[in-house]
């Protein structure tokens, strides 16, 4: 059982937070693991399919296009305001609601940082065009390194929201 003293010497005890950190960072890996088969299934499908001119050619991929890439570019407002409203829905301030936040808040917030690259894996099957997929997909890299669950940071949250 791990045991934090703070700095007037009350304990808190930490194994829920590093229980909930830990499946955190597992579901942070998973997303990050998704979009690198995302980026393997567009090569093969390019290495298949040589030369690959996608799957669909409509005269609306343009509108679609730029649809999708604005909401990639958005999806960082999204991913706040999901965050927002996790961290202040109504509730007790003890240990394992605040986890409980801090894992919900993480675990949206990288699979919300997901999809500018499923945004990208799909322009890329209608158009077959790679700098669709690999810009989308830079973005959610971006995202991903941005929203990467820190233990630190819980562990400053669970101090300020705990102060005895």
């Amino acid at each position: 059982m791990e045991l934090y003293v703070s700095e007037n010497g009350r304990g808190k005890d930490l194994s829920l937070l590093r229980e909930r950190f830990n499946r955190a960072a597992l579901a942070a890996a998973a997303s990050i693991a998704a979009l690198f088969i995302y980026a393997a299934a567009v090569e093969w499908i390019r290495g298949v399919y040589d030369p690959f001119q996608g799957f669909a050619d409509y005269e609306w991929f343009p509108r679609l296009q730029t649809f999708l890439y604005l909401l990639g570019m958005f999806n960082i407002l999204l991913i706040r305001y999901v965050v927002m409203r996790i961290y202040t829905a109504p509730g007790t301030a003890d240990m394992e609601t605040i986890a409980t936040r801090l894992f919900n808040a993480d675990t949206a917030s990288m699979l919300l940082s997901g999809l500018p690259g499923l945004y990208g894996l799909i322009l890329f099957l209608l158009s077959g065009d790679l700098i669709d997929f690999y810009m989308l997909f830079g973005l959610s890299i971006i995202y991903c390194m941005i929203y990467l669950p820190r233990y630190r940071k819980w562990i400053s949250v669970i101090e300020e929201n705990l102060t005895d």
